[in-house]
């Protein structure tokens, strides 16, 4: 349930009710409306062009989300009505005073405008990138790891281990309380603790952990905030997966890639499910990433064999099949995608997983 301004509140309300001379009210005496191009100054104007608009699109407004700009307020609606492409997403910028509103700007969104997104495991590798892209398309992001990052980013954060029932619930509270939902969610959080060795030193303990960090933090989160999605009609899900959901190590990541076909699966059970209802489900498979902890890797591996750094970087290539493009994928490479497929150009996409790994995985 959105928390709307008393201004903005009242607005809808007599935007719901078709009542054009309610909606001029709503507006302080001197207010201005930008709408398709045309500047509308004035309660008797606002409301002559309340009049013409509902009498020429026949508009309904569905409230999406709503967030803080400066000295702004920003709605997300879906707009359906007798006009190309309907419907369609389209932002209300309003500026208020008191219970009033003072202007009113109707546009198309720019990248992710107006929209809400939660992103775990934020604050560093595949996550800290695509924070940073949704940030920079527009998005209003809340991040969340275990631990406070030691630079501030300005990016909103919660400090939880989504790896436990208590972690998810506390990052779901504090997305309603500090966002009142989202239209857009990513899920990177997982990784793989388990001893090298093979099958006989994965003991319960491990398979256990593996499932809770690569499976259950995605489907607690998902059965928190789903709802809000649903309720909306609209929203994004990528789940992060991984390519060895397909080529596991056995040496020492079966766990992790059982937990990662696990996700797969449920995944794309979801998306059957919730498509349907407007909320769009896909997945997002890399290969190796060369992040801030694969290069500390590639370094420790570096100076235990006495090679240099390059050579040590293509044994692991070599260690992992090959991979034909001859480099790992950069995290930002991961973070374009995702921030392709969660904006409105893929609003056809759902159900279906994208392979971003160089070339790594050899069949079709």
């Amino acid at each position: 349930m959105l928390t709307l301004p008393t201004a903005i509140a009242r607005y809808l309300e007599a935007d719901r009710a078709r009542d054009p001379a309610l909606l001029a009210h709503c507006f302080t005496a001197d207010a201005v409306v930008h709408d398709e191009g045309h500047a509308i100054q004035g309660t008797a104007a606002i409301q002559a062009w309340s009049q013409a608009t509902q009498a020429k699109y026949q508009c309904t407004l569905v409230p999406l989300g709503v967030t803080q700009a400066g000295d702004s307020t920003r709605l997300l609606a879906r707009v359906s009505g007798n006009f190309p492409g309907s419907p369609a997403d389209l932002l209300f910028v309003f500026g208020i005073r008191g219970d009033q509103i003072t202007a009113l700007e109707i546009r198309n969104p720019v990248g992710l405008e107006g929209r809400r997104a939660l992103v775990t495991g934020g604050t560093q590798g595949v996550g800290a990138a695509v924070v940073a892209q949704l940030t920079q398309a527009g998005a209003t992001v809340l991040t969340t790891a275990r631990h406070r990052p030691a630079t501030e980013s300005g990016v909103a954060f919660v400090e939880a281990d989504v790896s436990t029932a208590k972690g998810c619930a506390s990052v779901a509270a504090a997305v309603q309380a500090q966002l009142g939902g989202v239209d857009i969610l990513v899920h990177v959080v997982g990784g793989s603790s388990a001893p090298a060795g093979g099958f006989a030193l994965l003991t319960d303990g491990e398979w256990h952990k593996a499932l809770d960090q690569n499976l259950l933090p995605a489907v607690r989160l998902d059965q928190a905030l789903l709802p809000g999605m649903l309720a909306q009609g609209a929203g994004v899900i990528v789940h992060i997966i991984s390519i060895q959901s397909q080529l596991p190590l056995p040496e020492a990541t079966t766990a992790y890639a059982a937990a990662k076909a696990a996700l797969s699966t449920y995944s794309k059970s979801l998306s059957k499910e919730v498509s349907p209802q407007g909320v769009r489900v896909v997945r997002v498979a890399p290969g190796w990433v060369e992040t801030d902890a694969s290069v500390r890797l590639v370094e420790a591996i570096a100076q235990k064999n006495g090679s240099s750094y390059e050579d040590a970087r293509q044994a692991l290539m070599a260690s992992l099949g090959g991979i034909p493009l001859g480099r790992p994928c950069k995290p930002r490479e991961v973070a374009d995608l995702v921030g392709f497929l969660v904006s409105s150009r893929a609003a056809s996409i759902t159900g279906t997983e994208y392979v971003i790994d160089g070339g790594t995985v050899p069949t079709v």
